[in-house]
């Protein structure tokens, strides 16, 4: 719920009245959702694990991460202020195997551009903590980091929570660094294609779960000063 066309918007008299400290919504009324519905699959699906604003960030990278394998020539495109946005650019093998369409990619520009949250970002609401479809870690012993993902509902365990919604499920695997990180060596994992930036690891959720493979990354990295 973000959608502001005045004073009397129910965004605003949320805020202003109703004792709702922190929100997210599009700014004008959706018609993809990958954003809404994603907030829900890192906020509500992952219990405890992201505070809101984690799941909000979280899911805008997954967001942009899409983008990139999808049509990277999107990825640097602005959508409209209040208006469908139009991609006539190419997309990629992979865009085509998945059945990702030009549309899907005006959606995520759309949904990129529009959402916003509200409130204190440096609140840190979570849900609270409940058995989760993985568990996953990351240590760090002299500058060499274990990032380690154990499954809980066996072949199931990247399945979608809930269905219910547009564009549920299928949300990458990402871990927040304690501080930034630079200078990465991959020493294993090189199987699960991991993406590092200075803040984050982010792993392409694996389309099946084998219970018998390791979901394992280490790497080296140097503290950014």
């Amino acid at each position: 719920m973000g959608h502001l066309k005045g004073s009397n918007s129910m965004a605003l008299a949320w805020m202003n009245s109703a004792g709702v400290c922190q929100m997210l919504g599009y700014t004008f009324p959706t018609w993809y959702g990958y954003s809404g519905w994603g907030c829900i699959d890192y906020f509500v699906e992952q219990p405890g694990r992201y505070t809101l604003v984690e799941a909000f960030h979280a899911n805008q990278r997954a967001l942009i991460q899409r983008l990139l394998t999808y049509a990277p020539e999107a990825a640097t495109m602005e959508a409209p202020l209040n208006g469908h946005p139009q991609y006539h650019g190419s997309l990629t093998e992979a865009a085509k195997s998945d059945g990702i369409t030009r549309e899907d990619i005006e959606g995520l520009l759309f949904d990129r551009d529009n959402v916003v949250f509200y409130g204190d970002p440096g609140w840190g609401v979570r849900m609270a903590k409940h058995p989760n479809a993985w568990n996953q870690t990351l240590t760090n012993h002299d500058g060499t980091w274990t990032f380690t993902l154990l499954p809980n509902r066996g072949t199931e365990t990247f399945a979608p929570i809930n269905t219910n919604g547009s564009q549920r499920g299928g949300r990458p695997i990402i871990e927040f660094f304690p501080r930034r990180l630079q200078d990465f060596t991959v020493i294993e994992g090189h199987d699960l294609h991991p993406v590092f930036t200075d803040d984050f690891l982010l792993i392409p959720l694996p389309k099946t779960c084998d219970t018998n493979h390791s979901y394992v990354v280490k790497f080296k990295a140097k503290n950014i000063r």
